[in-house]
């Protein structure tokens, strides 16, 4: 099981850095959205290359917390940038990667739990943001009407 996930990891982190490197090119440099793209493709570029290394020196078992670790600094950091549960769902994966990277762990439990966790903390922060949006239209639906 863990070498099918890690085979996945491989191919997925190499066809996203395939990606956003093309996309990367097609952006104008002084963009905020562009740098952000260049810094995520070089982020993705290391993680490939550290996923390789552990599985040809058979540490195929740590490649959860690793990629748990750099999916957490990548979303905390665009917390600050884009959406702040971002940073909330950052830590989250964080704490997951350092969980699965405890000795005699269970690294693919911990790696499911931290997404379920970030990923729900993402799903209440848009769920709570598109309430706060909804309101600010009918307040202002109804200030329009009112005058």
């Amino acid at each position: 099981m863990l070498f099918a996930w890690s085979a996945v990891i491989l191919l997925g982190g190499a066809v996203e850095v395939m990606a956003i490197r093309r996309s990367g090119r097609k952006e104008a440099g002084s963009t905020l959205a562009a740098w952000v793209l260049r810094l995520q493709g070089n982020l993705s570029f290391v993680a490939l290359a550290l996923s390789a290394l552990l599985v040809w020196q058979d540490l195929a078992w740590a490649l959860p917390g690793v990629w748990l670790l750099l999916l957490g600094h990548s979303f905390y950091m665009l917390g600050g940038l884009a959406f702040p549960p971002f940073r909330a769902c950052g830590l989250l994966y964080q704490l997951g990667g350092l969980i699965a990277l405890w000795p005699g762990g269970n690294p693919l439990l911990a790696f499911a739990a931290a997404t379920a966790a970030g990923n729900l903390w993402m799903g209440i922060g848009i769920w709570r943001e598109n309430r706060r949006e909804n309101r600010r239209e009918r307040a202002a639906y109804s200030s329009s009407s009112n005058g």
